[in-house]
């Protein structure tokens, strides 16, 4: 990605109403599969993420990029 650029992106839908809500929804892995097709299709390619420590934040993050085919450093 171009120098000076952040992204703020958030975890996909979580399961709301269910026993776990610490989880994503189907549509909340569609969302962040549709992301990490985005940035493989844009070319785009972080240098670092941040992820949270909830199970939906770390999730989101893994099908991103591995829609994305990218393997990039955590914080």
């Amino acid at each position: 990605m171009s120098a000076g650029q952040i992204l703020l992106i958030r975890h996909g839908q979580a399961s709301f109403g269910a026993a776990d809500y610490d989880h994503l929804s189907a549509m909340g892995k569609a969302q962040a599969e549709h992301l990490g097709r985005w940035f493989a299709h844009t070319g785009k390619r972080p240098d670092l993420i941040a992820v949270g420590t909830l199970r939906r934040h770390v999730h989101t993050a893994d099908l991103c990029l591995q829609a994305a085919g990218l393997d990039v450093p955590r914080l």
